[in-house]
């Protein structure tokens, strides 16, 4: 083993910062280097109020593209009666921007005809479908306003047009260079020409700052809001879009405050109890690690109309039944994949493809609903781009995870003769193919990463933000860091390099005994570490002192707190 690997085989580096930028953060106040340098890293202003989340922060909604004509025919429909079908992903970001949508309307106006429809994953797949927009016209709809969908559904809009029925889009999904549908009035930030200041809004927050625009003259304009930021902050750190802006951190961090500190209605506490996530206790992590799992597993597993219920619900006793049945949901996604994660694992075998393709039929436990966290998995074990396939009959489809060198929808780009459709993000796609045309698929997406990543790009490399002396460990050093906070994509939790350590009382844990948990020795309080899914580096980690790259965090047990660092990899010493 050399000096630049660690156990998972990945090389890391400490970033590179400029010392102007840190000595800059010093106007913030007495806090340590680390943390200055944590913050300059991130490219904290000290004068943009980033430790400071407030309302301040999020940005006037008539300044994005489309809102003004949004907003009147929004009204129109409103002034003639119209009946409007609100019409989402099946996923977090879509969930919870219906549920945003459907409050927003029938708080301006209780008596219009306002409805949902979420596609059904297993009949309809993804998207604003041909058929959703007929079906709409066929129901007497006047308006269909989309979220987290339809700003690629050109063929659709143009379906609903041509039925009389509008169609009005907030999405986020625009890659670089491709046009929004003529026929639509459309909500998204990234599209050409939009001078609103921040182009990374999830879903949900299109559709929060569509009912901000509406609600403006409601008198309790601002307690509402309160409780559509609980829901957008769910849907931005699920859907994993940048908290590296302003207005997201402000979104997150102002739905956090409302979930810990706020009233729920019946449905949502009966979500956050079966999620065990306790006001006061509620962080980006659990959100992201405990809430959007059970609200993404209907989707996955049932029908995410099951999410709109239980968190529309206003009785007690059947929002607990729902929760309940929810919660029955994600236990099962997690035996679905649990065991389709070991035989996709049994397949796999060394060199692997550059891009790897594995596939099995949905009858054999392949399940549709599951692949895309089977891919993740598997990518983080080979760390090449991986796509996970659920062959049904003639049709095969599949769910991209991709590494920072290989950007997912431009590696399907080039096999788009192949696909049927496909769309997604840099990191994750999907894609619809026959599963006679898997072969060439699996060859050619390996010559695309051949030709435009290399080798060398697949190996997985940790970058720390700082390293840290053991005696550094301590509660003062994690409120520091948390004032970084809320963590996500575009913001990541701090990784800290500690060097030349002894762990002693290593042990494992967990259903499968598939996770370590062990002490870092540092005089009189010992420091306690988990790594999860680490259990084969357990006789590595015996054999002596080791350097750890981790997170510092609070653990919190029946009440208890303590600091705990979470190891995210391990190498053996290699500085005194």
């Amino acid at each position: 083993m050399t000096e630049r690997t660690s156990l998972t085989g990945a090389r890391w580096t400490v970033a590179p910062v400029d010392e102007a930028h840190v000595a800059a953060m010093r106007a913030l106040g007495p806090l340590r280097e680390v943390t200055l340098r944590c913050m300059a890293l991130r490219g904290f202003d000290p004068n943009g109020g980033w430790l400071t989340p407030d309302v301040s922060q999020l940005l006037d909604p008539h300044t994005m593209l489309g809102m003004d004509q949004a907003i009147a025919r929004l009204r129109q429909a409103i002034r003639d009666q119209q009946r409007i079908r609100v019409v989402t992903d099946y996923d977090v970001d879509g969930t919870t921007s219906s549920l945003i949508l459907q409050a927003a309307l029938a708080r301006l106006a209780p008596d219009l005809k306002v409805d949902y429809h979420i596609p059904d994953r297993f009949t309809e797949g993804y998207g604003f479908s041909v058929a959703a927009a007929q079906k709409a016209a066929d129901d007497g709809v006047g308006l269909i306003v989309t979220a987290d969908i339809g700003v690629r559904d050109h063929a659709s809009v143009s379906a609903a047009r041509a039925r009389g029925v509008d169609v009005l889009v907030c999405d986020h999904h625009l890659p670089a260079g491709e046009s929004v549908p003529a026929e639509a009035i459309v909500l998204c930030p990234p599209q050409q020409g939009d001078p609103y200041g921040n182009r990374s809004l999830a879903a949900c927050g299109v559709s929060l700052k569509l009912a901000e625009a509406l609600l403006r003259d409601d008198p309790r304009r601002d307690v509402f809001r309160e409780g559509l930021l609980k829901l957008a902050a769910i849907g931005t750190v699920a859907d994993l879009v940048s908290i590296g802006t302003l207005e997201n951190r402000a979104i997150v961090a102002l739905g956090l405050a409302a979930l810990n500190h706020g009233r729920h209605g019946p449905g949502l506490s009966a979500l956050l109890k079966v999620a065990d996530c306790k006001p006061g206790e509620i962080d980006e992590v659990k959100l992201g690690w405990q809430i959007g799992p059970r609200i993404n597993a209907a989707g996955r597993i049932a029908r995410a109309t099951h999410v709109v219920e239980l968190l529309n619900c206003r009785d007690p006793d059947r929002a607990t039944v729902l929760a309940a049945e929810l919660d029955a949901l994600n236990r099962e996604r997690r035996d679905i994949q649990g065991s389709l994660i070991d035989t996709v694992m049994s397949t796999l075998r060394e060199p692997y493809d550059s891009f790897v393709v594995v596939a099995g039929p949905e009858a054999e436990g392949w399940h549709r609903g599951i692949v895309g966290i089977v891919a993740a998995r598997v990518k983080e074990t080979v760390n090449r781009p991986t796509a996970v396939v659920s062959i049904q009959g003639e049709f095969a489809v599949g769910s991209v995870r991709s590494v920072p060198s290989v950007h997912a929808v431009r590696a399907l780009d080039s096999v788009a003769d192949l696909l049927l459709k496909y769309g997604g993000h840099p990191m994750a796609a999907g894609f619809t193919v026959r599963a006679a045309d898997l072969d060439s698929l699996r060859e050619r997406l390996s010559r695309y990463v051949d030709e435009h990543a290399g080798e060398s790009a697949m190996t997985a490399e940790h970058v720390a933000d700082a390293v840290v002396r053991v005696d550094e460990l301590d509660a003062g050093l994690l409120a520091e860091l948390r004032r970084l906070a809320p963590f996500g994509s575009g913001n990541t939790e701090p990784k800290l390099l500690v060097r030349n350590v002894m762990l002693s009382d290593l042990r494992t844990l967990g259903k499968e005994q598939q996770h370590l948990k062990c002490t870092l020795r540092r005089g009189p309080a010992p420091l306690e570490l988990v790594w999860w899914n680490a259990a084969p580096h357990a006789a590595a980690l015996r054999e002596g002192p080791v350097d750890l790259l981790a997170n510092l965090r609070e653990n919190v047990w029946n009440g208890n707190r303590s600091l705990q660092l979470q190891v995210i990899d391990a190498r053996r010493a290699t500085h005194p």
